[in-house]
């Protein structure tokens, strides 16, 4: 079995301490933290120069004052935003103002709808009586009409009833048909006959 010697187990047992030491818990948390102050300096930090700034002074002072006026300037417009927003939104001042105004405009414009509804129900009542009265005068032509039509019909179909009346009663009688038989073949008519200039047949 290998043995390490014994500087090389003690600075493991240093490591190995190192590690709790680097941590504090809070609670339940554990919370790490840097290493304490007898902790030497770690070989990769040392003989590390610090980082040289070569900007030149004249341009950090100009960096500084774009910043400072850049700084000025959003403030501004922030507060001129906030102010804005303050003043227009629904909840300032000219907000709540313009509010009020379309409350208002929409009262009167309630108001005028229900006026004009009342003027345009008159109107269809007044409409609706006249096209009642001029229905009214329609259907009673159309009924005088159809009573003259009517009436017509009636007198014509009284005529032809009357008409045939008439020759119902020129009828000739059983018993007497023989005599109108024979009276129609001593008296034949000719339809097709002519006269002279004299009227003779």
């Amino acid at each position: 079995m290998l043995k390490l010697p014994s500087s090389i187990s003690q600075r493991s047992q240093n490591c190995v301490s190192l590690i709790f030491v680097r941590h504090k818990t809070w609670g339940k948390a554990v919370i790490p933290h840097k290493k304490p102050r007898w902790i030497p300096m770690a070989r990769s930090k040392m003989f590390v120069n610090p980082p040289t700034l070569l900007i030149p002074k004249e341009e950090l002072e100009h960096e500084e004052s774009l910043k400072v006026e850049y700084e000025r300037r959003m403030n501004a417009l922030a507060k001129y935003l906030h102010d804005d927003e303050a003043k227009f939104s629904d909840r300032g001042e000219a907000g709540l103002k313009e509010a009020e105004i379309e409350e208002q405009e929409h009262r009167r414009l309630v108001q005028e709808n229900e006026e004009e509804n009342k003027r345009v129900a008159e109107l269809r009542k007044i409409r609706l009586q006249k096209e009642f009265e001029q229905k009214k005068i329609q259907i009673q032509k159309e009924v005088q009409a159809q009573q003259e039509v009517e009436e017509e019909r009636i007198r014509k179909a009284d005529i032809y009833v009357r008409e045939q009346a008439e020759q119902f009663a020129n009828r000739i009688l059983r018993p007497d048909l023989e005599g109108a038989i024979l009276k129609a073949l001593d008296n034949p008519i000719d339809p097709e006959f002519a006269i002279d200039l004299h009227g003779h047949i």
